[in-house]
């Protein structure tokens, strides 16, 4: 059995359009929906009882919000104990296209070492998301290709989201997007729970070290298709969802490069002036800015 993890944070439609594509093109393996509400302080104003009913969801309600990897976690968790034999974490901006969840599921069963499989991303306009993660992010990969200098370091920036790469054919790399992804029992087992140190963002890059240490291998899959309609749940909480971003790439820095403080302090000054610039553009940056710097430079100086 497929357990297919959808965690939801207020964004009730997306959640609904994403569930009803699953039972559209439904794979031939059984499965079971479990969807995690994040803690929400809205309700959909559809009939929340009635959508679990008649889509046969496994519905668990967190009581506090502590982020996106504790969130999936608990979906996992639950998966494990179910005995699913793959568990498939998706965000509910995301729909599946016809035969999606079969070819993920089929092509993590053709070799063992195979912990993860990811689909190809199509955008809302029908366009390929290029974004596989090709190489482990050190620090180099930090300054030259998430930053603006990878306006010149263009080779290192295409060869590290693998636009060198053909999409339309599958390959390995080191770590596919968080959005959505199957992951083997085994994999499960071995590599979770996830990391829930960071609030949002970084945990791709964090999940692709554990799955390296784990010995398990990460396969993009563009046979399996998905739409992704992109932050659903954060697009109005742009300065929180850019503050937690900075905290966990400190973390991130810290924790799984090793890095000395002398080697993140131009990157995170960096961070902050791209934060004061959207204070000149953004009401709800300028309010938050104090609350930002706080945040930020308690992760800094811990550890």
């Amino acid at each position: 059995m497929i357990g297919i993890v959808i965690l939801n944070y207020r964004n009730w439609d997306d959640t609904l359009r994403c569930v009803r594509s699953i039972w559209k093109n439904p794979p031939k393996e059984s499965f079971q929906i479990i969807l995690v509400d994040n803690a929400s302080s809205n309700m959909p104003e559809y009939d929340l009882d009635a959508m679990v009913q008649q889509y046969q969801i496994l519905y668990i309600k967190n009581k506090e919000n502590k982020g996106y990897n504790a969130g999936n976690n608990v979906g996992i968790a639950k998966a494990l104990e179910l005995k699913c034999d793959a568990i498939l974490i998706s965000n509910n901006d995301v729909c599946f296209e016809r035969g999606c969840i079969q070819e993920l599921y089929d092509c993590a069963q053709k070799n063992p070492q195979i912990g993860i499989v990811g689909p190809k991303i199509l955008d809302r306009d029908g366009k390929i998301q290029k974004s596989n993660l090709c190489r482990k992010t050190g620090m180099k990969e930090k300054y030259l290709v998430r930053t603006r200098l990878n306006a010149i370091f263009r080779h290192s920036y295409k060869t590290y989201f693998g636009f060198d790469r053909n999409y339309d054919t599958m390959y390995e790399v080191y770590a596919v997007l968080g959005c959505c992804f199957l992951m083997t029992r085994a994999c499960a087992e071995t590599v979770t729970p996830l990391d829930e140190h960071p609030f949002l963002y970084e945990e791709e890059l964090i999940l692709g070290i554990t799955m390296e240490k784990a010995g398990f291998r990460t396969v993009y899959d563009p046979a399996a298709v998905i739409e992704h309609l992109h932050g659903g749940s954060t697009q109005h909480v742009r300065a929180f969802s850019f503050a937690h971003n900075v905290r966990s790439e400190i973390y991130y820095c810290k924790e799984y490069l090793h890095a000395s403080e002398w080697k993140i302090l131009p990157l995170y000054w960096y961070r902050v002036m791209l934060y004061l610039f959207r204070c000149v553009k953004y009401e709800d940056f300028r309010k938050q800015w104090e609350w930002f710097w706080k945040m930020t430079k308690e992760e800094l100086d811990t550890y």
